[in-house]
């Protein structure tokens, strides 16, 4: 028997020994990669982090603006350079928020990456407040009996103006006394009343008789309707109430007692003049004068 080598048929019995081994190596092979694969499954994915600065419209640091990640609770405030960090961020896509007193608030959305970081340079807008005009106080003040127009005008400081309390301070004999404190304003001795513009265009007939003078929005002289002193009596030939029956002046503003006066307004041109009345447009300027 020594030296002798049995033969073995194909479908033996013993021929089915080498299949064997071949079957246990592949079925191990096929187990260490399920295995890798579960391993890898398994294994955490790294964190990424984002990284930015916060600087104004002119490239300059914006320091203790709130940084925060809305979708992970997470704020923080930029440092004295403008800096901010958020590490350990899962990776995926987040909402990023930028606020500070006096800047618009800025949101965003950036996607963050496994073991990478994410730049967000954020560029604050200043924060613009639209405040609702006001009257200065010392403008209107002692507008007593005048309209709130006149208040209001007054206020703008695009003519010149008189209050009661002026009148009262000043203490005038007559109303052309206020108008000749007035610059670029000329009284004429027959009472005609002319701006520096008006003067140059006295042969006008716009300006035929002076600046338009208004009482209370009616016109009493001036311009082109007729004499300065057309406001002096009525139809019947009697006097306004608030005209001085001893004035002796021609001057339609004059022929008003400066104790009933509220208000003057004085404007040398059309281009200052308010457009709410109307005819006060004269290229020779307008005068409105309110009563008590």
């Amino acid at each position: 028997m020594t030296g002798k080598v049995r033969p073995v048929r194909l479908g033996s019995p013993d021929s089915r020994l080498p299949i064997r081994r071949v079957n246990v190596i592949s079925q191990f092979a096929v187990t260490l990669v399920f295995v890798a694969h579960s391993l890898a499954a398994q294994s955490p994915i790294a964190p990424g982090s984002i990284r930015g600065t916060t600087v104004d419209l002119s490239g300059k640091i914006v320091s203790g603006v709130e940084i925060t990640v809305i979708d992970l609770n997470r704020s923080a405030q930029t440092t004295g350079g403008g800096w901010y960090v958020f590490d350990t961020i899962s990776p995926g896509n987040h909402q990023l928020r930028a606020r500070r007193v006096g800047y618009e608030t800025v949101s965003l959305s950036l996607q963050v990456l496994s073991n990478d970081v994410t730049s967000a340079d954020i560029v604050m807008k200043p924060l613009v407040v639209q405040l609702t005009p006001v009257l200065v106080a010392d403008k209107i003040r002692d507008t007593r009996g005048a309209p709130l127009e006149f208040a209001q005008r007054a206020a703008t400081g695009q003519g010149t103006y008189f209050t009661s309390a002026d009148i009262e301070k000043l203490r005038p004999h007559r109303v052309s006394e206020l108008l000749r404190r007035v610059s670029g304003i000329k009284v004429l001795p027959n009472g005609e009343i002319f701006s520096g513009r008006g003067i140059t265009t006295i042969n006008t007939r716009a300006c035929e008789h002076g600046m338009p003078v208004y009482v209370d929005r009616i016109l009493v002289g001036g311009g082109s309707e007729g004499d300065p002193a057309s406001i002096t009596d009525d139809a019947l030939g009697r006097k306004a109430d608030f005209m001085s029956p001893t004035s002796a002046s021609r001057s339609a503003v004059d022929g008003i007692k400066p104790e009933n006066i509220a208000g003057i307004e004085v404007y040398n041109g059309p281009a200052t003049a308010p457009s709410t009345i109307s005819g006060t447009t004269s290229s020779c300027g307008v005068i409105l004068i309110w009563t008590r």
